[in-house]
């Protein structure tokens, strides 16, 4: 039995993001697989809760943020789990590029045991694992190096692929400042690179405003464990412009594209389901 914790379902939020998708996808691959698994936002794990578990009962962590302290404890002290980790949960600001070389002092850490004592840190790729051994001092990092997508996802990068593409840029239309909007807005400008802002609620609708262009301008200003965005891009046939924050760019499969990285990260879904798999029989 598997207990997937996340603070947020992807039908919890208007506009999901990559976490919360890729949590999605991996409860779907487990019970594809005939794996019998359970999930529970985190808000929602008292010890009550998990006191009423079957102590065989395996659990996959995911963002935790709003999981208590009793809770983490109980779970260090009678569970065996992973943390599939999508971002820096170790630093109380989770911010590690506030810092130089991203090392956070001593301060700033938190959560230490409750990564330490984990069967496995499961992280997105060498530039994820890089940074969060930077700061604790576990060897229990696994670099699953990729992210989950699902068969009608690969049916529409394969079908993106096809569409001739535009002589201009997509960028990003995020409000959120750590993605870089505004950075390659001003790239463009400065460069005179025609540009198209681009977003839409509807996914399939967004990669194919993206494809509609040749290259995709991503400029993050915090580190991006992977960033499916420009997996994505790369999918679907168009070049990358984007800057050291961007952890997919340090993987040895990112100078693919097109149909050999669909194929790629296909594969990927059951190595990363049998590696947790793995770690936690």
């Amino acid at each position: 039995m598997f207990l997937l914790i996340s603070d947020f379902f992807l039908s919890d939020l208007p506009y999901g993001g990559g976490a919360e998708y890729n949590d999605q996808i991996l409860y779907q691959l487990f019970l594809e697989k005939k794996y019998k698994i359970t999930r529970a936002r985190s808000k929602e794990v008292t010890v009550g809760a998990l006191s009423k578990l079957n102590n065989d009962t395996k659990i996959i962590v995911s963002n935790f943020v709003r999981l208590n302290e009793d809770s983490k404890n109980h779970i260090i002290n009678n569970f065996e789990y992973v943390i599939y980790e999508h971002d820096h949960k170790y630093l109380r600001r989770r911010i590690p590029s506030l810092f130089y070389n991203f090392k956070a002092p001593d301060s700033e850490i938190v959560n230490y045991n409750f990564y330490k004592s984990a069967k496995a840190v499961l992280v997105q790729s060498g530039f994820h694992k890089k940074i969060i051994k930077l700061n604790i001092d576990i060897d229990n990092v696994v670099n699953l190096s990729g992210n989950l997508w699902t068969d009608n996802d690969f049916v529409q990068l394969k079908k993106n692929l096809s569409i001739e593409k535009k002589e201009r840029c997509s960028i990003l239309n995020s409000q959120l400042e750590n993605k870089g909007t505004q950075g390659a807005i001003t790239y463009c400008e400065k460069n005179k690179i025609l540009y198209e802002l681009i977003s839409d609620p509807n996914y399939y609708k967004f990669l194919e405003k993206m494809a509609n262009n040749e290259k995709l301008i991503f400029l993050p200003t915090i580190p991006e464990t992977l960033s499916r965005i420009c997996v994505e891009a790369r999918m679907m046939g168009c070049s990358v412009i984007t800057n050291g924050m961007v952890g997919a760019k340090y993987e040895d499969w990112y100078d693919l594209k097109g149909n050999e990285l669909i194929g790629l990260m296909r594969n990927k879904r059951d190595t990363i389901i049998n590696t947790i798999h793995q770690i936690l029989r």
